[in-house]
């Protein structure tokens, strides 16, 4: 067994190694192994010199907690079946956490498969979704026509879209902070399954919302909507009821501050909380100072266990804004790299995660000190790969 970056060679065995695993066929497989594979960010697992596991760390930045940082978003973790149960996928992602932290990367992100599996090492859900499965009576009483709705085309709009979204995420944290590539991507897959997307423009004629959706079955899927202000949010709802003869059930993957719910004319339908993207910190030390330059932090000292990246276990104690790893000396709060990425992530308060059993504290006034290094956040992404 031999693990490597993938040959340029190897890209058809990859392509072929994703279609068996994860289902996919054209037009979109051959599309995203022309616009979004890099040989350069795959790693392989070989047996003979044959690829049979391999996954993708794709390169995007991130908005988190104000600042702009380069991550990696983890994608097509897939192996062959003749060589499971070896462990290859294991060997695979540990590989995966030296080559990001050596690029600088500080987090990571990943959709999962299955949430326990990666939860082993180290990575732990952050994002959720408000997932609503509603009768379209239900939209009547958050709905408002308002301005100017027509479809988008993605050329002429790309500005005015970028704007809307940059303002959309403005006040979330962990959202993807999408490029005009990224745009383009998206448009493209949507467009695979049938999708279409309008923009509503204000009364001066600014594009204020969009909506990408589609419509199956007679059901209306919203599969994102982006807005600046509450009345684009009512205009892109109106436009959604508007469509009552076409369908009868919305579906919605609403961010988790969404209040939609509070407004339903029947609100007793399916509203869950759907769990989402996963997330995991390479590099403690670095994380903490960012965090330091973000937040007032008071002295305090915090110690991780990662048993797959030596650099992150030990005992880190900030003192005037500075970090500094003092190995295995007791610390105010103790916990696992898995709460310790949520922590950061802002997706749990400490006093949450103590109370949970997820976090040890020597005292009460160490969870009350880290409730200020570690705040709760609105965390978002929509993002698939």
């Amino acid at each position: 067994m031999e693990i490597r970056f993938a040959d340029v060679e190897d890209k058809i065995k990859v392509k072929e190694m994703w279609s068996y695993c994860f289902g996919d066929k054209d037009p979109f497989l051959s599309w995203y192994f022309q616009e979004k594979y890099s040989a350069a960010n795959t790693l392989v697992v070989y047996e003979d010199s044959v690829p049979v596991s391999s996954l993708q760390m794709l390169p995007y930045k991130l908005n988190f907690h104000g600042k702009v940082i380069d991550i990696s978003y983890i994608v097509g973790a897939a192996t062959l079946p003749e060589a499971r149960g070896k462990r290859y996928m294991e060997a695979l992602l540990k590989k995966s956490i030296e080559v990001m932290h050596k690029r600088g990367n500080i987090i990571n992100i990943l959709l999962p498969f299955q949430y326990d599996f990666y939860r082993k090492y180290g990575w732990e859900t952050c994002y959720y979704h408000k997932f609503y499965k509603i009768e379209m009576p239900d939209l009547k009483p958050l709905t408002k026509k308002y301005g100017k709705l027509r479809p988008v085309n993605i050329d002429s709009d790309m500005d005015a879209i970028m704007k809307i979204y940059a303002k959309f995420i403005a006040d979330k944290n962990g959202s993807i902070v999408r490029s005009d590539k990224d745009w383009r991507s998206i448009y493209t897959d949507h467009s695979f399954e049938g999708g279409a997307a309008y923009l509503v423009e204000g009364e001066e004629g600014v594009p204020e919302g969009y909506i990408l959706y589609s419509i199956h079955s007679g059901v209306f899927n919203i599969h994102e909507m982006g807005y600046t202000n509450r009345e684009a949010y009512r205009g892109l709802l109106w436009f959604v009821f508007s469509h009552s003869a076409q369908a009868q059930k919305i579906t919605w993957k609403a961010p988790m501050d969404d209040m939609a719910f509070v407004l339903l004319s029947e609100p007793r339908r399916d509203i869950v909380l759907s769990p989402f993207v996963m997330a995991r910190v390479l590099d403690v030390e670095k994380i903490l100072e960012l965090l330091c330059g973000v937040v007032e932090v008071p002295d305090i000292s915090i110690k991780v266990q990662d048993p797959l990246a030596v650099w992150n276990t030990g005992t880190f104690n900030i003192c005037c804004g500075k970090i500094a790893n003092e190995g295995n000396r007791q610390a105010g709060l103790e916990c696992s790299m898995n709460t310790f990425s949520q922590l950061v992530m802002g997706f749990i308060s400490p006093v949450q995660a103590y109370h949970l059993g997820m976090l040890q504290a020597q005292s009460m006034k160490d969870i009350e000190k880290a409730n200020k290094l570690f705040p709760l956040c609105n965390n978002f992404i929509n993002d698939y790969y």
